[in-house]
């Protein structure tokens, strides 16, 4: 591969990986609205930590692909969304550190003369009406990742697609590498 065909490749593999995450946040969240759970149903809060951390991946560095996907791919109108999930991904779901997003307080309550006190945790925690708007900042930005998607994919697909059918891992390896490389068995979970 050239220095751009290998870049293409990189590019390729965030555009990829984004879709894939943003449609697992998107039904993630119509999942929670579809089957009525709320915020006291003990799946509730794994799925939003699972909405956040997922959100957040694309956005991130990586040691292999490099810089993360910036956050002008975001349409200006989903901008405060995004920068509330990424804020709330890195400093309550995904890395915790005491602090104003992740408080312990004290609910100090009174049953009859006897004063009592309940620990409870200030996390954020996405409402229900929260949720519609996720799914359609996931929709927004998985059009966008299509598009530059397929937009190189027409661009290097032809030179370098494998000509027998099968699974092949898009190389972001090796620069001196083809594109794909050998055929392998798809993982199974």
């Amino acid at each position: 591969m050239t220095e751009e065909e290998f870049s293409a490749a990189k590019s390729l593999w965030k555009f990829g990986y984004a879709e894939e995450c943003f449609r697992r946040v998107a039904n993630t969240c119509a999942f929670i609205l579809q089957s009525g759970i709320d915020e006291n149903h003990p799946a509730y809060y794994p799925m939003i930590v699972a909405i956040y951390a997922i959100y957040g991946k694309p956005f991130k560095d990586t040691e292999v692909v490099g810089a993360g996907l910036p956050k002008k791919i975001v349409p200006a109108k989903f901008r405060p969304l995004h920068k509330i999930m990424i804020e709330h991904r890195d400093q309550v779901y995904a890395h915790t550190r005491p602090g104003p997003k992740s408080e312990v307080w004290v609910r100090v309550s009174y049953a009859g003369k006897s004063r009592v006190g309940q620990l409870i945790s200030t996390e954020f925690y996405a409402r229900p009406p929260k949720l519609p708007l996720i799914i359609e900042l996931c929709q927004a930005v998985q059009t966008v990742m299509e598009q530059r998607r397929v937009e190189l994919q027409n661009r290097y697909f032809d030179k370098h697609l494998p000509k027998e059918a099968g699974d092949y891992p898009l190389n972001i390896f090796e620069p001196a590498g083809p594109m794909f490389l050998p055929k392998q068995p798809r993982l199974s979970s």
